[in-house]
C-alpha cells in the first residue's frame, strides 16, 4: 500500500511510523547485547535504564564521584560539597542507599559516628561516570562551536609576513 507524505510525495506504507514500531529486527550488538536492552520504549529492567536511574537527579554524580576514592563521613561530604543542602544530602544518600549503591557505617564511639561508601555495584559506576564527563566536554565543545563559530578573515600577506619576521 502507497501513502502520502506531508510533501505530496509517496512512500510504502511499511516505512511509515515511528522508529521503534518499523525495528527490522536487526539491533548494534555494541549497544544492545543481549534480550534484556531489546525494548521498543523504555522499560525498568532496561540495562540503559537502569544506570541511568542509577546516576539521576541533581547532585547524584557529584555525591558519586566523592565517594568513588573513599567512604566519607556526612561532614566530609558536606564539605567537599558546599553547596549542597543538608537535606539532598540525605535524600541523595538515602536513595543510594535504597539502590544498593552505597552503604552507611556506624562508627563505634561517642558521639556516633556515620560514614558512607560504595557497593561494589556503586564503585562499578565509575566508567559511566567516566565516559558521561568525556561526552559531557564533546557537547560544550560542540555547543561553543555551534553559537561562537570562529571567524576566519583570510588577510592576505598575513601569513607570509608572520613567517618571515616571526611575529
Amino acid at each position: 500500500m502507497i501513502a502520502s507524505d506531508a510533501h505530496g510525495g509517496s512512500q510504502p506504507e511499511a516505512e511509515m511510523g515511528h522508529q521503534t514500531e518499523s525495528h527490522t529486527g536487526r539491533w548494534d550488538t555494541e549497544l544492545v547485547p543481549d534480550d534484556s536492552g531489546r525494548t521498543r520504549r523504555p522499560e525498568p529492567h532496561c540495562p540503559v535504564e537502569l544506570a541511568l536511574t542509577a546516576v539521576s537527579g541533581r547532585w547524584t554524580t557529584l555525591v558519586l564521584r566523592e565517594l568513588m576514592g573513599s567512604p566519607l563521613s556526612f561532614g566530609a561530604l558536606s564539605a567537599r560539597l558546599p553547596d549542597i543542602s543538608p537535606k539532598v544530602l540525605t535524600e541523595r544518600l538515602r536513595a543510594l542507599e535504597a539502590q544498593g549503591l552505597a552503604l552507611r557505617e556506624r562508627l563505634p564511639g561517642f558521639p556516633v559516628r556515620t560514614r558512607y561508601g560504595l557497593t561494589p555495584s556503586g564503585a562499578a559506576l565509575r566508567p559511566l561516570l567516566v565516559e558521561l564527563y568525556r561526552t559531557g566536554v564533546e557537547l560544550a565543545a560542540t555547543e561553543r562551536e555551534r553559537t561562537h563559530p570562529r571567524s576566519t578573515v583570510a588577510v592576505p600577506g598575513a601569513a607570509v609576513e608572520t613567517a618571515r619576521t616571526g611575529r
